[in-house]
C-alpha cells in the first residue's frame, strides 16, 4: 500500500510540473495551454521506460468535476443567465442534445459496430462545449458582452445537460435496454431531484459560513460543498452534475453578502489556483494515458482510426452551425414576440458563435470516466475507441477555432460594444458621488480633522471629474494628473517594498513584521491596478 501511495505521489507532482511548465511555453508560442499539455504529455508518455499511468475511472468524476462546476456556477452572473436564458438554453440543452444524436447517428453510419446507447454515449461525451479556452481568446480579442455572456453560460448549463445523457446512456449500456420515454423521464428526474438537493446542501452550507467567521474557514468550507453538493445527490441516485451547479449558484448569489473582503479575495485567489490544478492535471493526463488506449486499438488500422477521428469531430464541428442559424432566425419568424423582445445577434456574431465550440475538460473527464467493465466482468463495449474519439476530437475542436479564431472576428468586424465599461463607469461614478455625499455628512459632525476631510473629499472629487471627462469624446480620457498619481503611487510602492526588503535581510525586523507590511503593500499594489488610483 506505501509503494502504491508513492507511486500515486510522484504521479501527482509529475502532473502538476508539467502543468506549472506548460504555461510560459503555450503562452510563448501562442497555443491554448490545453492543447499545448495534451500534446506535450502525449510525447512524454512515448519515453522508452515510462511507467503506465492510469487512473480509476470512478475517481474523475467524483475528484475533479465538482470543484470545476461549482466555480463556474460560483462566478456565474444570475443577471445575465436570466437576460440571456432563451439563447442559453436553446443551446446548452437543445444543441447538446442535437449534438449527441447526430454524432449517435455518425457513428453507427461509419459501421463502427458500436450499439445505440453506446453510439449516444460517444455523443454525450463529445457534446458539451468548454468556454474555458474560447472565453481566454475573445476576451483578449474584445467582443460584445452579450456573446461573451452566452458562450460563459452555455458552457456551465451544457455539462449538466451532457452528463445527465452520459449517464443515461452508461444506464442504458450496463442494464443492456433503452427506451426513450423512460430515458426522457429519468433525464427529468434526475435534473429536477439534482437540483433540490444542490439547493438544500448549498442552504445548509450558508448557514454554516454564517457562523464561522473566519477566512479560512470560509474559504475552505466552499471546497467542501462543491463535493457535498455532488455526492449528496449521487448517493441519492440523482444527478451531482446539475445538484453542484445549483449549489455553485446558490453560493455565488449568497456568499459575498455575508463574507468578509478577505474571505472574497481568498476564496477568488483559491479557485484560481484549483482550478489551475485540476485543469492541468486531467488534460496531462488524457495524454499520458493514450499508449495504454492505443493498446487497446490493435485491431483498427491507422487509417481507419484516421477516418473514424477526422468524421466525429467534422460531425461534432459542423452540428454547432447546422443548430445555431435555423435556432437564431427561424425562431423569431415564427414566434414575432420573441423578435420584438430580444433583437437577433447580427450574423457576423453568429458566425463567430458557432466556431466556438470547442470541447475540453468536461468531454475528458467523462471519456476516462467509463468503467472499465461491465458488471458481468466483460470489457466495457468500445471504451479505447470511445476515448480515443474523444481525445481527437478535443484537439480538432480546440486546435482549429483557436488558431483562426482571432482572423475570423477581425475579418467580421466583430468589435467590444463598450458596454461592460459604460456600465462600470457609471458604476464607479455612482460610487464615487456617494462618498463625496458622505464627506459631506462627516463634515457637520464627526471626529475626522477637515484637513483628512477635504484630502479625502479632493481625491473623489479627482476621480468623479476623470470619469466625467471619459463620457466626452472631444477630452482627454484621463486627466495628466491622474495618470501622474498613478505613476507617483507605483514609484512610492516599489520604494517602500526596497526599503521593507532591505530591513529584512539587515535583521532589524522579524519575518513576522516583514510578512505584515508586505501583504499591506501587495494589497495597496492590487488596487492601484483595479481601480487606476
Amino acid at each position: 500500500m506505501s509503494l502504491l501511495l508513492m507511486h500515486l505521489v510522484e504521479a501527482t507532482l509529475l502532473l502538476l510540473l508539467l502543468t506549472t511548465i506548460a504555461v510560459p511555453w503555450a503562452r510563448r508560442i501562442g497555443l491554448p495551454t490545453e492543447i499545448f499539455l495534451v500534446l506535450g504529455s502525449l510525447g512524454l508518455s512515448l519515453v522508452p521506460g515510462l511507467p503506465p499511468l492510469v487512473l480509476n475511472p470512478a475517481v474523475v468524476f467524483t475528484l475533479f468535476l465538482p470543484p470545476i462546476l461549482f466555480a463556474a456556477a460560483f462566478f456565474t452572473s444570475w443577471r445575465d443567465l436570466k437576460r440571456y436564458r432563451r439563447a442559453i438554453v436553446l443551446l446548452a440543452v437543445g444543441l447538446v442534445l442535437f449534438t449527441t444524436a447526430l454524432v449517435a447517428v455518425a457513428a453507427r453510419a461509419l459501421g463502427l459496430g458500436m450499439s445505440w446507447p453506446v453510439a449516444f454515449l460517444l455523443g454525450a461525451i463529445v457534446s458539451p462545449p468548454d468556454a474555458s479556452a474560447a472565453a481566454a481568446i475573445i476576451k483578449k480579442l474584445g467582443v460584445p458582452r452579450r456573446m461573451l455572456t452566452i458562450i460563459q453560460g452555455e458552457s456551465l448549463v451544457n455539462d449538466a445537460t451532457a452528463l445527465v445523457a452520459y449517464k443515461v446512456a452508461i444506464s442504458a449500456i450496463v442494464t443492456g435496454s433503452f427506451s426513450l420515454g423512460d430515458a426522457s423521464m429519468k433525464f427529468l428526474t434526475l435534473a429536477a431531484g439534482g437540483a433540490g438537493v444542490g439547493l438544500i446542501v448549498a442552504m445548509a452550507g450558508i448557514s454554516v459560513v454564517q457562523r464561522l467567521n473566519n477566512t479560512t474557514a470560509e474559504t475552505t468550507l466552499l471546497l467542501i460543498t462543491s463535493f457535498a453538493t455532488y455526492l449528496c445527490a449521487e448517493h441519492l441516485g440523482l444527478s451531482g452534475v446539475i445538484s453542484t451547479v445549483a449549489g455553485g449558484l446558490y453560493f455565488g448569489c449568497k456568499f459575498p453578502r455575508l463574507t468578509s473582503a478577505q474571505s472574497r479575495l481568498e476564496s477568488a485567489a483559491f479557485w484560481k489556483t484549483v482550478l489551475f490544478m485540476i485543469n492541468g492535471s486531467v488534460f496531462t493526463l488524457i495524454g499520458l494515458q493514450m499508449p495504454e488506449v492505443m493498446t487497446g486499438l490493435q485491431g483498427y488500422s491507422r487509417l481507419q482510426l484516421a477516418i473514424y477521428g477526422s468524421a466525429v469531430a467534422l460531425v461534432v464541428m459542423a452540428a454547432r452551425f447546422v443548430w445555431i442559424f435555423p435556432v437564431t432566425y427561424l425562431f423569431r419568424k415564427v414566434f414575432p414576440s420573441i423578435a420584438r423582445n430580444e433583437p437577433a445577434l447580427r450574423r457576423s456574431v453568429v458566425t463567430a458563435l458557432s466556431w466556438v465550440g470547442m470541447r475540453g475538460i468536461v468531454s475528458l473527464g467523462a471519456a476516462l470516466s467509463i468503467p472499465m467493465t461491465l458488471p458481468s466482468g466483460a470489457d466495457f463495449p468500445f471504451r479505447h475507441l470511445i476515448v480515443f474519439l474523444t481525445y481527437i476530437v478535443i484537439l480538432a475542436t480546440l486546435l482549429i477555432p483557436s488558431t483562426t479564431l482571432p482572423w475570423l472576428m477581425r475579418w467580421l468586424g466583430i468589435k467590444d460594444s463598450g458596454e461592460s465599461r459604460r456600465e462600470e463607469s457609471a458604476a464607479r461614478l455612482a460610487i464615487y458621488q456617494a462618498v463625496l455625499r458622505e464627506l459631506g455628512l462627516l463634515r457637520r459632525s464627526s471626529g475626522f480633522s477637515q484637513a483628512l476631510l477635504d484630502d479625502t473629499a479632493l481625491l473623489f472629487e479627482r476621480r468623479v471629474q476623470a470619469l466625467e471627462d471619459d463620457r466626452q469624446p472631444s477630452v482627454s480620457r484621463r486627466f495628466d494628473e491622474e495618470r501622474n498619481m498613478r505613476e507617483l503611487t507605483q514609484r512610492v510602492v516599489q520604494s517602500e517594498r526596497k526599503e521593507l526588503e532591505r530591513l529584512r535581510e539587515q535583521a532589524a525586523i522579524a519575518d513576522a513584521v516583514f510578512f505584515q507590511l508586505n501583504r499591506e503593500l501587495d494589497i495597496e499594489e492590487t488596487l492601484l491596478h483595479t481601480e487606476g488610483i
